[in-house]
């Protein structure tokens, strides 16, 4: 039986050992790679940016407003730090290791939409969190807001169970295979894609479009803005274009647009609302009903940015 029980450790060990081997190394190599959004987490971590502006968001956010546009056109810094799939309270989390490891900016110009004040559960792209876990101070932002489990503090080694693209990039940048390069502009990546009539009617099949407000996400949203506001951080709500049609699917649009102008109005903010700008109309500046192309991105962001100079706030940022 002692035999028996011993043999049983050693099996165990084994596993758990090879199982941390190959957490250590998808760890070592994702710290270092650009693939996804790993380059701007990894530009946090690495303390390289201080820019003036931040941009904050979902893929609405990193897609379509254009860093390099918002430089030339201010003689600003700007940097893009939106993500796919996420509500605020990721990137909230992604805001307070910014403010922790960076330079404060003078600016930041928050996209807000109709999943904003969603909770995130499951958490999309995991993968990205789950290299910096060794951080403490980050870990416990993420339990916190309970986008980790304590199962990834406790098991560590078996945090990338079902993550098998984020292994396989991990060890190609690990032992120099293949180094995934990031080819965004200070976090901004325009879509060169034409109009995909798909997607809307998978979007209209799918019945309207609820928007929630988590009163946990919520509160965090309000912790942020008051914790800018302290900071003499200006911070712009911007409400950027989707497609006219896509408006009909979402219930009680202006009472979500009165929402965001009310918490904004309340907090010190300004909202800026181009859901249905002139340029909503038109399909050749989407590649679907809620992200612009490249060639609407750069319409949409000079629009912003020519209204961002109309506010007396931006003239601290040139």
């Amino acid at each position: 039986m002692k035999k028996y029980l011993l043999n049983v450790t050693y099996f165990f060990a084994i596993i758990i050992f090879m199982f941390s081997l190959i957490t250590f190394i998808t760890d070592r190599g994702l710290r270092k790679s650009e693939f996804g959004n790993l380059k701007e987490w990894n530009d946090i971590f690495d303390k390289k940016i201080h820019p003036d502006i931040v941009i904050q968001g979902s893929s609405r956010a990193w897609v379509q407003f254009n860093t390099n546009i918002i430089d030339s056109t201010l003689h600003a810094d700007s940097y893009n730090m939106g993500m796919d799939g996420t509500p605020f309270d990721v990137q909230y989390v992604k805001f307070k290791l910014y403010m922790q490891n960076c330079s404060y900016p003078k600016m930041i110009l928050q996209n807000v939409d109709w999943d904003t004040m969603d909770k995130n559960t499951p958490v999309f792209q995991k993968y990205q969190l789950l290299p910096y876990l060794s951080n403490s101070i980050f870990e416990k932002q993420l339990l916190k807001n309970n986008i980790i489990s304590n199962s990834d503090i406790y098991l560590p080694f078996l945090k990338y169970a079902g993550e098998p693209q984020a292994i396989k990039v991990g060890f190609s940048e690990s032992f120099g295979i293949h180094h995934f390069i990031s080819l965004k502009h200070h976090g901004f990546l325009g879509v060169q894609e034409n109009w995909d009539d798909t997607n809307f009617e998978k979007r209209q099949k799918g019945g309207n479009i609820h928007w929630h407000r988590n009163k946990e996400v919520e509160k965090l949203f309000i912790d942020f803005l008051v914790d800018c506001h302290m900071k003499r951080i200006k911070v712009v709500l911007v409400f950027a274009p989707f497609y006219y049609k896509l408006a009909y699917l979402i219930e009680d649009f202006d009472g979500l647009k009165t929402y965001y102008r009310d918490i904004a109005k309340k907090n010190n903010a300004v909202f800026l609302d181009f859901s249905l700008d002139s340029m909503s109309y038109s399909k050749n500046n989407f590649h679907n009903a809620s992200h612009l192309n490249k060639i609407g991105a750069d319409v949409f962001t000079l629009k912003l940015v020519n209204k961002l100079k109309e506010m007396d706030s931006l003239k601290s940022t040139k």
